[in-house]
């Protein structure tokens, strides 16, 4: 098994470099998996699982009254909303990078996918090389003469060696041994020894014949290379996901961070107009409506909290995190500098290097080839047969291994078969034909995807551009509202103020998604027009002319239950 693991890695690591592109490959590590054992010891119920489904009458669930919240007990809720813990593990983008290429079920079936295709190609090769045989057989024969019996033991080994030809056929050589021994001893002595040199060769003059019997070969090694661009545009796509879950996280944190001074603002306003009703300079109803809106700020603040842990589990799970485990975002992202983008160059980039498109391309031939090969069935069989059998002398009993060439044997046949009956063969050439043009449509299709997927995320990064733009004119509108408002407090009514104050909090809220959305589109066009390049410790690997800077996103909120 450890040269099986070697060869294995040698064509991983030979289909990776043919790849090209700094692409990497998985390693082969057999102490993942489970040797099991040659002969399986099943339980009694093996063919009965178990299941677990009581009676309704069995389960059991406690109702409680429903809590009521007081202003004390609403205000210590928001107080442990902003506290942090210091004993929380904080994971970056890179650390989340790292624990999922150890330990994402996602990632780990992409390698052994990989890995597959690789002991697949071994299989194949294993076909076409030198195959050995040893078969042993032992018989025991009685045969009766008039109430007495005449036994025997024999014994026949055969050890040889097979190999396929490469344009179609196989040869063999085999040596035999056959040995009898008489049992009785009444009987006279007949103990016989013979061995004999055996070779054989079968090979295709017409149907089966050529290149057309490589076939298998040629498709075990075209789909390693397939699984190579599979697996290079896996961990880039896998990137661009875990960028995306990674940024979305650090958004609900600003978010979040944005409805804690929402609360705050909102508590200074339902303050402010409580002082004003007590004196007598505004009605009494402004002292409510601040009051709600405090409470409706306050709850979306816990809506938002509870989204994030939804988020962040999913988050961990897909990384490969423990669920229980505590760990929280530490809200340090990238910026990425937008590219000049110029349409058709994008275009030609993406039809040139897209990995995808490669695949499907290449596919296209290799139903072409299945179509040749159909064709190659339909022909009649014409089989070239030789054999030679070089024995021990025939004429000694006990003859060892003294091979007598004067008793050779040699023969050679030509065997045709009349094609009278290829309806099956006329069949699958149909279907052959049929796949082709199925394969060449989806490549049609998927180079008009690729197209429309680059267009998109050309035009995505100018909207997200332009959405950045507005979104800050947004937040500096709202900052002079509340700026005038704070300048001149007793011309503003209660809804005023906090209209203003939840103005501020969804512009702030639209700012910091147009900011993740220009991260995404950036990384988006870098991946559909194959630009993207991710290292062996699965970072991004930016072009020559795109510097990565970091900015750190808000305080760390709580969110432990």
């Amino acid at each position: 098994m450890q040269r099986i693991d070697r060869k294995t890695n040698e064509r991983l690591r030979a289909s990776a470099e043919q790849l090209g592109g700094g692409a990497i490959y998985p390693e082969l590590d057999a102490n993942r998996y489970e040797n099991g054992s040659y002969f399986a010891d099943f339980p009694d119920d093996v063919d009965r699982p178990a299941t677990v489904n009581p009676e309704a009458t069995e389960l059991k669930y406690e109702s409680v009254s429903p809590r009521k919240e007081d202003a004390a007990s609403i205000a210590a809720r928001f107080e442990r909303l902003k506290a942090g813990d210091p004993d929380i593990r904080k994971i970056t983008f890179e650390d989340a990078i790292q624990t999922s290429l150890e330990r994402s079920e996602e990632y780990l079936s992409a390698e052994e996918s990989y890995l597959i295709a690789a002991i697949r190609l071994l299989i194949e090769e294993h076909r076409w090389g030198i195959i050995p045989t040893n078969v042993t057989s032992a018989n025991f024969t009685a045969d009766g003469q008039g109430g007495r019996f005449n036994n025997a033991l024999g014994l026949v080994n055969s050890l040889g060696v097979s190999q396929r030809l490469p344009f179609g056929g196989e040869v063999g050589a085999a040596f035999v041994v056959a040995a009898t021994d008489q049992l009785d001893d009444y009987l006279s002595n007949t103990d016989t020894q013979s061995a004999d040199i055996v070779l054989e060769a079968a090979i295709p003059l017409l149907r089966g014949a050529g290149e057309v019997a490589q076939e298998s070969l040629i498709q075990s090694r075209r789909n390693l290379i397939y699984a190579a661009r599979e697996f290079e545009q896996f961990r880039r796509d896998y990137f661009y996901d875990l960028a995306a879950d990674y940024l979305t996280l650090v958004v609900q944190l600003q978010s979040i961070a944005n409805g804690v001074r929402q609360v705050e603002r909102s508590a200074a306003v339902e303050a402010r107009t409580k002082a004003l009703v007590e004196s007598g300079r505004t009605e009494p109803f402004q002292a409510d409506l601040a009051t709600q809106n405090t409470l409706f700020a306050l709850d979306r603040l816990t809506s938002q909290r509870e989204a994030y842990v939804l988020s962040l589990d999913r988050f961990k799970r897909r990384i490969g995190v423990d669920i229980a485990e505590r760990v929280d975002i530490d809200p340090v992202q990238f910026e990425l500098p937008p590219p000049r983008v110029d349409p058709n160059e994008a275009l030609a980039t993406a039809f040139r290097l897209r990995l995808d498109l490669q695949t499907e391309a290449d596919r296209v031939a290799d139903f072409n080839r299945r179509v040749a090969i159909a064709r190659n069935n339909q022909l009649a069989d014409l089989d070239l047969i030789l054999a030679n059998n070089l024995p021990t002398d025939p004429t000694r009993e006990r003859s060892g291994l003294d091979f007598e060439p004067g008793y050779d044997e040699f023969s050679a046949r030509v065997v045709f078969s009349a094609p009278l009956d290829r309806t099956e063969e006329d069949l699958e050439l149909r279907e052959a034909q049929i796949e082709a043009e199925q394969a060449l449509r989806r490549y049609e299709t998927a180079r008009d995807n690729a197209a429309i997927e680059v267009r998109q995320a050309a035009r995505g990064i100018e909207r997200s551009q332009f959405s950045l733009a507005i979104q800050e004119k947004n937040v500096q509108a709202s900052m002079n509202r509340q700026a005038a408002i704070d300048a001149a407090p007793d011309r503003a009514t209660a809804r005023d103020r906090t209209e203003a104050v939840d103005a501020l909090r969804r512009a702030q809220d639209s700012l910091d998604a147009a900011k993740r959305d220009l991260q995404l589109a950036i990384l988006r066009y870098l991946n559909a027009t194959g630009q993207m390049r991710i290292a062996p410790n699965g970072h991004l690997l930016p072009p020559p002319g795109m510097d990565i800077t970091e900015t750190s996103g808000p305080g760390i909120i709580d969110t432990s239950p």
